[in-house]
């Protein structure tokens, strides 16, 4: 575990392998761990960094910074402190979400993007979750989510209904690489300023990738009750990935739900041809 101080607070991440490098984001709700599996798989051939996002994990819980910006300058300032170019962005929903917002406006120093289940405005308001979502962002929530800590069954059952069907009767939802911080005292402060943020996802769903943008692929669960599948299909044709798949068993956290079969997309993705070689001296043209 090493700390990364951005803003006069600690972003914990973990450092493992070398070679190219390779940043994994994790979704809203969870932390670095989820990404163990493909990190054990993806340090045999890359330098990888899993990242616990502020407000998240081990990270610090700061007051504010929630917003997508203040995500994409926390990795813009993380790539830099730690000389990285030329890097693999690797995402779930928000880290989806933060990993493409940064390569809008920095295109040269990525190579490549993995974005699963990618939250935009439209995947999150065409899920199942809207209602929720309305309700916070009208209501005075904050200064109770500064001071709830859930109880080990809440949290259960919301980790349950990330899950796909096959997840949940392997009860994953009990694990404690998904269930970790949840229940800690003012987790949900993270997810309240997230919501609040919404509307200024739609900038992802308006965005078409220019020549020479990086080549994406994109990962969504069939059966996400979080965000919707039927949406990130729409936000495909917008994005234009060079590899979209879905995955017929898996809800809202594949990396976990079916980790070799995530493992393989990704590494087969990043070998492909598509994929500008590491150390290329042409870089893609800002749009």
């Amino acid at each position: 575990m090493a700390i990364f101080a951005h803003r006069g607070r600690d972003v914990v991440y973990d450092r493992v392998g070398s070679g190219p490098p390779v940043v994994l984001l994790h979704n809203a709700g969870t932390q670095r761990h989820i990404w163990d599996d493909q990190v054990g798989e993806l340090r045999h051939h890359y330098e990888v960094f899993a990242l616990d996002l502020p407000g998240y994990g081990e990270s610090d819980q700061p007051a504010d910074g929630y917003r997508l910006a203040d995500y994409a300058d926390m990795l813009e300032a993380f790539l830099a402190a730690q000389d990285l170019a030329d890097v693999v962005l690797i995402g779930n929903c928000l880290g989806a979400a933060t990993s493409l917002r940064y390569t809008m406006t920095h295109p040269d120093t990525v190579r490549a993007l993995v974005l699963c289940n990618p939250l935009t405005w439209n995947t999150v308001r065409a899920g199942r979750q809207a209602g929720l979502a309305w309700v916070d962002a009208r209501l005075p929530l904050g200064p109770v989510a500064r001071r709830l800590a859930l109880p080990d069954a809440v949290v259960s059952r919301i980790i349950a209904d990330q899950l796909g069907a096959d997840g949940r009767r392997r009860d994953l939802h009990h694990s404690p690489r998904l269930t970790a911080h949840w229940g800690d005292k003012g987790r949900l402060q993270a997810l309240h300023g997230l919501v609040q943020d919404f509307p200024t996802y739609a900038d992802l769903d308006a965005f078409t990738p220019g020549p020479g943008f990086p080549p994406i692929c994109t990962i969504w669960g069939e059966q996400n009750r979080i965000l919707s599948a039927r949406a990130g299909a729409q936000l495909d044709e917008t994005l234009h990935p060079h590899t979209r798949i879905q995955l017929p068993e898996c809800g809202h956290l594949p990396m976990v739900e079916s980790p070799e079969s995530v493992t393989n997309i990704i590494t087969t993705f990043l070998s492909s041809q598509e994929v500008r070689p590491f150390g290329a001296t042409e870089h893609p043209v800002k749009t």
